[in-house]
């Protein structure tokens, strides 16, 4: 599992005078300030191996060219920190976040790393001015000020604050500035303890991730984290809300046997069963103010959920009409203390991205025949009539030569942060997934252009994944689904832990997870499924198409997707394939028989 200390273990490399030293990083002795540039004679070499953090730079820069941003990105990387591409800032708030942070606000700058799932962030100014004439002669005198500061994300830690200027003589104003930044930032990065407490810090303190994620949206620890009312009040969480079609024949759908919003007529309604937990002292949980049934929550349950000492289950049954989308759900107290909680059973807008790499630009790393099919196929269905449909402009489809680690990450961090909370968002990926070769426990998705050689610079890390799910989708109700361990892979042998890593993804919650196959497992791809699919995928489109509907009303939900789908891999495979799904809940997914 790829886990917040597991970053790659290298040498620090450092440039100073135009000579790379490998192994040796700067540091201050301790009677020198950290506010000051210092001479390099005066500064000590120290060699050492460390673990270094994820690093996210935002330096802002009067005129936006870049250059303060660059030249530290481009030290700190060759110095062997994994860096976190800032260009994701796409979002008014997270512009909004970079100006707090920058501006001096300790939170607003804590939040912006972990929203790109950074361990230390580098926030910053540059200034600069310029003078001409110098000396009778024809030149530009650039200056320029730095001030950098550096912060722990796990507990908003600012490491070393740093300040100093820089001076350079051009034929331009342009190279003026550049080289006057250029020279300010050399001096902070070579001739200070600035990136030495970074990585010092990294090698001295352990990290704690509490606290780093919040939970999921529509889990079990966000709704039990939600402030309580006065006094006593309990507190609610959604575990499951499965909606019935409508009884009424012809009746168009919506998020899948779900009336269309806009019908008015009134006697048509849906069933909806509510199903969750309440925490602290309650004497009624009530569905639309009907009673709901209250029972006590197993041992097992409970840890599995993380519930607190005398937890309960609730579930009841209403009737949603056309004119609504939500339900009331309230718990009381036997003080009279109230709490609420509001379910959303019909699903608004539907989102997908859908990855399918068959052809790798490296040579290191075998090609897959039918990947970008399965993607394709997945593509297919899910803007078809059986699938609600997707509309086209809400599904990311990105195959081979498109699917690079750039796109990658723009999907995930851009485009879907437009899912709202009752939304559906589908994340399919078929491809591979690998972990480094010098850091086994780093494990990756594997775009179009990844290097083996360089996983940490080229490939989609696991804990990115995480951090996009986490911290930029804020819809309750997800779902991924990965077919990233197949073979013919990267290493030999079943040493490939890529699959268990998605069971980890989520805290207890509605979002749901299935892998095309157990941990060391691997996944087979041939002909005879379907004239060219991996057997998962195969197998997955044709329960979504009505194989898998169980109990024949019609839809078919994850919950019968995935047990359909795992039947009939492990038989064909001759349980050589199993595939695994984690989650709270069931979501409807396709109406069976309908092309």
């Amino acid at each position: 599992m790829h886990t917040l200390h597991a970053t790659a273990r290298r040498r620090l490399r450092v440039t100073l005078g135009g000579a790379t030293t490998l192994g040796a990083l700067l540091i201050m002795p301790p009677s020198l300030s950290a506010q000051a540039a210092t001479p390099a004679d005066q500064v000590t070499q120290i060699e050492f191996e460390s673990e270094l953090p994820r690093t996210l730079v935002f330096i802002t820069e009067e005129g936006g060219v870049g250059v303060a941003t660059r030249e530290a990105t481009n030290f700190l990387r060759e110095a062997g920190f994994p860096i976190v591409d800032p260009a994701l800032a796409h979002s008014a708030a997270q512009r909004d976040l970079v100006r707090a942070a920058i501006g001096g606000d300790e939170g607003a700058a804590v939040e912006l790393g972990r929203n790109f799932g950074a361990h230390v962030l580098v926030l910053g100014t540059a200034d600069w001015g310029t003078n001409t004439g110098v000396a009778g002669q024809n030149l530009v005198t650039g200056t320029s000020e730095i001030a950098l500061r550096a912060l722990r994300l796990d507990d908003g830690e600012v490491l070393r604050a740093v300040r100093t200027d820089g001076r350079q003589l051009e034929a331009t104003e342009q190279a003026a500035r550049a080289g006057a930044i250029r020279n300010a930032m050399e001096q902070v990065l070579q001739t200070t303890e600035f990136v030495g407490a970074m990585a010092n810090s990294w090698e001295e303190r352990p990290w704690s991730g509490r606290g780093y994620f919040s939970p999921d949206p529509g889990s079990v620890q966000q709704g039990l984290s939600q402030p309580a009312g006065a006094g006593a009040a309990p507190r609610l969480a959604i575990l499951r809300t499965e909606i019935a079609p409508p009884e009424q024949e012809g009746l168009a759908s919506r998020g899948i046997g779900v009336v269309r919003r806009g019908t008015v007529d009134p006697s048509v309604t849906n069933r909806v069963v509510i199903e969750g937990v309440v925490a602290g002292p309650v004497e009624v949980v009530e569905i639309e103010g009907v009673r709901a049934q209250l029972s006590p929550v197993d041992a097992t349950e409970s840890a599995l959920l993380g519930l607190p000492a005398g937890a309960q289950r609730f579930r009841g049954t209403t009737l949603l009409p056309l004119s609504r989308d939500t339900i009331r759900v309230l718990a009381r107290a036997p003080g009279g203390a109230t709490a609420e909680a509001l379910a959303a059973p019909r699903i608004d807008e539907r989102w997908a991205v859908v990855i399918g790499i068959g052809q790798y630009a490296s040579d290191g790393i075998p090609d897959l025949q039918y990947a970008a099919n399965d993607a394709r196929s997945v593509r297919e269905f899910l803007t078809s009539g059986a699938a609600g449909p997707f509309e086209d402009d809400h599904v990311l489809f990105l195959t081979d030569e498109e699917a690079t680690v750039d796109a990658m990450r723009q999907a995930m961090f851009v485009f879907l942060q437009q899912a709202d909370w009752d939304d559906l968002v589908v994340i399919y990926f078929a491809g591979h997934g690998a972990p480094d070769p010098n850091r086994p426990d780093n494990l990756y998705l594997l775009p179009h252009d990844a290097d083996l050689d360089a996983l940490a610079a080229t490939a989609f890390p696991m804990w990115d994944v995480k951090t996009a799910l986490r911290r930029q989708i804020s819809a309750e109700r997800v779902i991924v689904i990965s077919d990233a361990c197949h073979s013919g892979g990267t290493q030999e042998g079943l040493d490939n832990p890529i699959n268990g890593t998605f069971a980890d993804l989520f805290t207890p919650s509605r979002r749901l997870t299935l892998t095309a196959a157990a941990n060391n497992e691997l996944s087979f791809e041939d002909a005879r499924w379907g004239g060219g699919h991996g057997v998962f995928t195969y197998h997955l489109l044709e329960g979504l198409r009505g194989a898998a509907d169980a109990n024949a009303d019609g839809i078919v939900t994850f919950a019968e997707a995935a047990d359909y789908t795992t039947r009939q891999v492990s038989e064909e495979t001759a349980t050589q394939q199993n595939p695994q799904r984690t989650g709270l809940g069931d979501v409807p997914l396709s109406i069976a028989g309908r092309p």
